[in-house]
């Protein structure tokens, strides 16, 4: 590989790291707000569930116009399959990380808003490990339906996921084209 190959690589995944540091610090940031408002707020006396949804809806935003703005910008630059499947990834595990700590929360919430999770154990990590798996299989749109959100906020927080899956899909496909690839 040369000099050069090595130079123009570093600069990409310097690039990659400033467009979606927002997106990954809002993700983070939401999950550990949740959390801290799951260990300290009345679930009872506050609107929780609402609050999620609007969160929701604000990280999706965010990685939808955003973070795929910038992205954009980068695939320009972009000249290998290699650095656009880093780019891809990294969305994707944004994405579903990002909603499976929202689907947590609905959960700990109130466990009558998804059906069919074990409830083996009731701490967060354990279920956070089950909506990852949920997360999964909604992105990709395969429903198995083991785990199926009941209440209303939940169907929305699912919507919204079917919704950005698409989307970066739709995303993936429109830009295909502006990346010269050089091998």
């Amino acid at each position: 590989m040369s000099v050069n190959n090595t130079l123009r690589g570093a600069f990409f995944y310097k690039q990659l790291y400033q467009k979606t540091i927002f997106a990954i610090a809002s993700v983070l940031g939401v999950g550990l707000l949740y959390i801290l408002m799951m260990s300290f707020i009345d679930h009872q006396a506050f609107p929780f569930d609402y609050l999620i949804l609007v969160l929701a809806l604000a990280k999706t935003g965010i990685i939808a116009f955003t973070t795929l703005k910038q992205l954009a910008k980068l695939i320009r630059i972009c000249h290998s399959a290699e650095r656009l499947l880093w780019v891809f990834g990294l969305l994707i595990a944004i994405s579903i990380f990002s909603f499976a700590t929202d689907y947590t929360c609905l959960y700990q919430f109130d466990h009558t808003t998804f059906d069919s999770v074990q409830a083996q154990s009731e701490t967060y990590i354990y279920h956070l490990y089950h909506f990852v798996y949920f997360s999964v299989i909604t992105f990709a749109t395969v429903g198995y339906g083991d785990i199926v959100p009941v209440s209303e906020i939940a169907r929305l927080v699912v919507m919204l996921e079917i919704f950005l899956s698409f989307f970066l899909v739709v995303f993936a496909l429109a830009n295909i084209k502006k990346i010269h690839i050089k091998e």
